[in-house]
């Protein structure tokens, strides 16, 4: 009965009941599309990194912690031997959608045609096993990486980062688009021309490499191998591709695995990391635990983390925008709050004289109480369902037009999708609190309104 009452008492007091309503759908409003932003960075931003980093990756024991002074020390020799391994065992095997080897290295890259030279670091990758991994969209969000813009057929195609092109003087010869070359340097053209294309032409491995890719723009790569002598390798730049950092974009440089490993190992099958994709996320740590008692039970001096552990930035974003989701939604309580303290301050005020006739009925104080609760529990209530209605409208409206923003993690922009019911947890915790914020803002003014003296309250009405 008493939810009936209350509800007829909202709409005598229509005007203010639809206002209050309305300032708690707003706050709530606002936080429900934040807090789906802030979704979408969850699954849109690990989505981006598990594309190009995998779930989980192998690394040599102490390689996280002193391999960047001598990557050679911590290398994964046998690298091919370890996934054979891991796609042997049959628990993995059902897990593990892609396993693949990357090689990171650093060297001293030259454009003999313009004479620039600069150091560059770059990656070995497996061409069609990176776009395996690209298109990896464990939560179903649509989301997909493109190409990696390399073949498995051709060995000396490299991608280059817009830094890396301008700095080489390729953005003309690449076409990139807003890229000035820079410029050439005359006196050092000659000299440089000289030396790398000698050195070049004395590797017959790396010529053989060079045939049929004449037409593309050519690149010197030169690198330290395991032992310490100079190797170089004349590649062909397929594309060039912006990166998320500048220092990186400068400087980087992709190219196939085979061609990074012939120039720091030779024959030797060595890699710095195995990338694991997950095809299950929510078997990502069951997994990992599976791999690590696979690697120790063969007595392998290896170690498998989560790409979290190695590369902090997915972290520290959401993170972020967690830290700032939850001062907008201290903020959106205060003014909720102070808005249904004053609502039904006001409405005790002018409802003095009702007051005093329910307890001149023989009505208790507990009886008023629950009353000016129930009212502000349907008002926290209305204000939530407008909340919501409001949010997945706009949601839908944003998702359809195609925003897209960039992440400090990424070069390429994602799409903004506003993940409002994709977390259903989160949509209930938002409604659940909006009432539950108006029943304890209202508690102090209710309990006023309770104490008040029934003859008192006949005579001042």
């Amino acid at each position: 009965m008493i939810w009936k009452i209350a509800f007829r008492n909202l709409t005598k007091n229509a005007r203010r009941s639809v206002t209050t309503a309305m300032a708690i759908g707003i706050g709530g409003f606002a936080a429900l599309l934040f807090g789906g932003f802030v979704t979408s960075i969850w699954f849109g931003v690990q989505t981006s990194m598990i594309q190009e980093q995998g779930n989980l990756q192998i690394y040599r024991q102490g390689y996280l912690e002193f391999g960047a002074a001598n990557p050679d020390d911590y290398t994964i020799q046998g690298w091919d031997e370890v996934a054979a391994l891991l796609a042997s065992d049959p628990v993995l095997n059902q897990q593990l959608a892609v396993i693949t080897p990357r090689i990171d290295l650093a060297g001293v890259a030259g454009n003999a045609q313009t004479g620039n030279s600069k150091t560059f670091i770059g990656s070995g990758v497996v061409p069609s096993q990176i776009d395996e991994m690209h298109k990896w969209d464990g939560w179903s969000i649509g989301q997909v990486s493109p190409a990696s813009g390399l073949t498995d057929q051709v060995l000396d195609g490299v991608v280059i980062g817009i830094g890396m092109a301008r700095m080489m003087g390729m953005c003309g010869p690449l076409n990139v688009a807003d890229c000035q070359d820079r410029p050439v340097d005359e006196d050092a053209l000659t000299e440089v021309e000289t030396d790398f294309t000698s050195l070049v032409n004395d590797e017959a491995e790396i010529t053989d490499l060079r045939e049929g890719s004449v037409e593309r723009p050519q690149l010197n790569l030169m690198a330290a191998t395991s032992s310490g002598v100079p190797n170089i390798a004349r590649v062909g730049i397929e594309a060039a591709r912006p990166q998320a950092i500048r220092a990186i974009d400068n400087a980087y440089v992709m190219m196939h695995f085979e061609q990074a490993r012939g120039l720091l190992y030779g024959d030797s099958q060595e890699a710095t990391t195995l990338m694991l994709q997950v095809a299950n996320p929510d078997q990502v740590d069951a997994t990992k635990d599976r791999i690590q008692e696979v690697l120790d039970r063969a007595g392998l001096d290896l170690k498998v983390f989560h790409f979290t552990e190695v590369d902090p930035t997915f972290n520290r974003i959401f993170g972020m925008f967690t830290f700032m989701f939850i001062v907008v939604s201290i903020v959106l309580s205060i003014v909720i709050v102070f808005t249904i303290v004053n609502t039904v301050s006001m409405n005790v005020m002018e409802r003095v004289k009702e007051i005093g006739t329910i307890r001149a009925l023989g009505f208790r104080k507990g009886f008023v109480r629950a009353l000016f609760l129930t009212e502000s529990a349907l008002i926290g209530l209305f204000g939530a369902l407008i909340a919501l209605s409001a949010a997945v409208v706009i949601a839908n409206i944003v998702n359809s037009a195609g925003v897209q923003w960039t992440p400090p993690s990424n070069a390429t922009p994602l799409t903004v999708q506003l993940m409002v019911l994709d977390n259903p947890l989160f949509a209930a915790s938002v409604v659940g609190l909006l009432i539950l914020i108006s029943v304890v803002a209202s508690v102090m003014p209710t309990f006023k309104a309770a104490r008040l003296n029934i003859v008192e309250s006949l005579q001042r009405a």
